[in-house]
């Protein structure tokens, strides 16, 4: 299956406690969340076409480790199964050599301006 790997650097505004999501200057996991998305969702940008988009719509994560402002956080997104719109991907985070987080995503393929008649 499809594979990629892409690399972060962890910034400032990427902390828990900017993020309001903890009390330590550290990468929050909304924002490793975050990166995990983005990079299934690039996983996929061969596969659309200009019409198109994919959307997230499933997250199941674990956050294993802290990270420092200023680390690299590589992450790996594995395409795992896809069915005609669906695509179901394995995401994992590292820090160096240390698996910070790992979990499952599910992304749809949705007509782009379909998908915004939507809004209300």
């Amino acid at each position: 299956m499809k594979k990629l790997t892409k690399h972060y650097q962890v910034q400032a505004n990427q902390t828990a406690v900017k993020m309001g999501s903890g009390d330590l200057d550290v990468l929050a996991t909304p924002a490793m969340v975050a990166m995990m998305e983005n990079c299934a969702k690039d996983l996929l940008a061969d596969d659309l076409s200009v019409e198109q988009t994919s959307v997230g719509v499933a997250m199941s994560v674990n956050h294993l480790a802290p990270t420092a402002v200023g680390a690299t956080v590589d992450v790996k997104a594995e395409l795992l199964e896809a069915t005609k719109n669906k695509r179901s991907f394995s995401i994992k985070a590292f820090d160096k050599e240390q698996l910070i987080g790992e979990g499952t995503h599910q992304r749809v393929i949705v007509e782009t301006a379909a998908f915004l008649k939507k809004l209300k």
